[in-house]
């Protein structure tokens, strides 16, 4: 299960986040008007009744936020990116919050930014890390803050039933589950119209991590998950990941082992000098190749480990399976 490296928060003193808040104690403003008393990984916080202005402390919690309905008015992201790297956080088109962090990483919180942003409620995250849950006096300083677990990869669809269960709108989670839902039965569909049986198709999902290092998706990680869930079947070698992770970690000498019948090359921001065609060189050998069966597929967006990159992961499986996509060749 991948997690991302944690920097730790820019130094800045409870007091000066209590200023901030307009508090003049460790105690955090309480909730104006109705509340609700709400889970989180820590136990129990009261909430507003109905939220108005809400920071989230991960990405996958922006989508889920947004795809209920929220008012998200920081989240985490990175600044220096053009809408802070969130496009695969959120539907097309839509606009990104203003990022309050120094990177997406879930130790970079920028507590000031946090508390410009003037949250009336604040969604994290507790994972095996632990960094927010060691600001948490920090973060209820300035809002109420629920932290909810993320455990890997796995946690995307459950999270956004958590989330919408803090913000007091159970049936929006319901009706996305739904959506996801009629996303692969349409795929499936798809698939099944243009070579039969899914099962019959064997894909592999392999990612470009670095110029030493290919990674093979398996069924553990977020687009297997959905490629499961899709019905394709999966090479031998390729569904037991790598001890504690979600992919098994190969070198470009044992490339021959990512082959199938189709196969997904992954890449993105984190390795900007990938090739994005695959013709020549040591993938010609590839049945894949000859075949021309190979598909190039944004990274970013494949790994993000929510809804909205979701539906677009069971549209691409779709469109490569049934040749709809141009080969990257």
């Amino acid at each position: 299960m991948r997690l991302p490296p944690v920097p730790r928060a820019a130094p800045v003193t409870v007091a000066a986040v209590l200023a901030l808040a307009g508090c003049s104690s460790g105690a955090g403003p309480d909730p104006a008007g109705e509340t609700r008393t709400v889970e989180g990984a820590g136990g129990a916080v009261e909430v507003p009744a109905d939220p108005e202005r809400v920071a989230v402390l991960w990405r996958p919690t922006l989508s889920a936020a947004t795809r209920v309905g929220a008012d998200v008015v920081g989240t985490l992201g990175d600044p220096t990116a053009a809408d802070g790297a969130l496009a695969p956080f959120l539907p097309d088109g839509a606009e990104a919050p203003p990022v309050v962090s120094g990177s997406p990483a879930e130790g970079d919180v920028d507590l000031e930014r946090l508390a410009e942003a003037e949250p009336d409620l604040i969604i994290g995250v507790s994972t095996a890390h632990g960094a927010q849950a060691e600001a948490l006096p920090e973060l209820e300083a300035i809002a109420p803050t629920v932290l909810l677990e993320w455990t890997g990869t796995e946690s995307w669809r459950g999270h956004l039933s958590e989330v919408a269960e803090v913000l007091g709108v159970p049936e929006e989670a319901e009706a996305a589950e739904e959506e996801y839902r009629r996303a692969v039965g349409d795929a499936r569909t798809r698939i099944e119209d243009a070579v039969g049986d899914p099962a019959s198709v064997e894909v592999s999902l392999l990612r470009l991590q670095s110029p030493q290092e290919i990674r093979i998706e398996t069924p553990a990680s977020f687009p297997g998950q959905i490629a499961d869930d899709l019905g394709l079947a999966r090479p031998e070698g390729h569904r037991e990941p790598d001890a504690e992770r979600d992919f098994v970690s190969e070198s470009y000498e044992n490339l021959d082992r990512a082959d199938a019948d189709v196969l997904f090359v992954l890449s993105g921001s984190g390795y900007e000098d990938a090739p994005d065609s695959f013709g020549s060189g040591v993938w010609a050998e590839l049945g894949a190749v000859r075949d021309e069966r190979v598909y190039a597929a944004d990274y970013d967006h494949w790994g993000a480990s929510n809804h909205y990159a979701a539906l677009r992961v069971a549209r691409d499986l779709a469109d490569g399976v049934t040749g709809e996509a141009e080969p990257a060749l």
